[in-house]
């Protein structure tokens, strides 16, 4: 990640992936959604040939569409607020910020793929029948943005990406009191 794509993610906390990740992340909608327009071409394509009896049959399945369709929607509100940054306004160390990643790594058996000062992505382990999650964590001054998205063809309604948030967030508080009783202790 670089200062750029940091620096846009905290404005509109939002994660902006690119054209080829971004095909992959909404497949399973873009399917459901091609299978709504197929449909819809061939009741077209029938009308147009003026074909009673093939229009009959389409008509009569025209549930599979509407259905298709819906799931497609319902589908991409998921997937579009699965890219949304939570936000944590706290002020924390460095040392409280490493030590909650720390916690929680061992907690739910992360994998570290980049760690620094400024930002963390990590990768949930093959779970609940799913490929995984990727875990950003942003930290800029006092606010900690933290974004859990499921891998692809996992299943998104898996709760692993809440679980993740919020074990983070306990570890993040966690990490705080331990550094604050620190420091009276002094």
């Amino acid at each position: 990640m670089i200062k750029s794509e940091i620096s846009e993610i905290v404005s509109s906390k939002h994660l902006k992936l690119r054209k080829w990740k971004l095909i992959e992340y909404y497949s399973p909608t873009i399917l459901f959604l091609l299978m709504s327009i197929g449909y819809f071409i061939f009741i077209i394509k029938a009308k147009i040939d003026n074909n009673t009896i093939t229009l009959d049959k389409i008509m009569s399945d025209i549930g599979f569409p509407i259905v298709s369709l819906l799931f497609a929607i319902i589908l991409f509100v998921l997937y579009r607020r699965e890219l949304k940054f939570k936000t944590i306004d706290l002020k924390v160390s460095k040392g409280a910020f490493h030590k909650a990643i720390d916690f929680t790594q061992i907690e739910l058996k992360w994998l570290i793929s980049e760690k620094n000062d400024q930002y963390v992505i990590a990768h949930s382990r093959n779970n609940y029948g799913g490929s995984g999650e990727t875990i950003r964590i942003i930290k800029k001054h006092n606010l900690i943005l933290i974004n859990s998205i499921h891998n692809s063809f996992s299943n998104p309604l898996s709760a692993r990406n809440n679980e993740n948030i919020e074990a983070f967030k306990k570890m993040l508080t966690k990490a705080s009191v331990q550094q604050s009783t620190v420091v009276k202790n002094k």
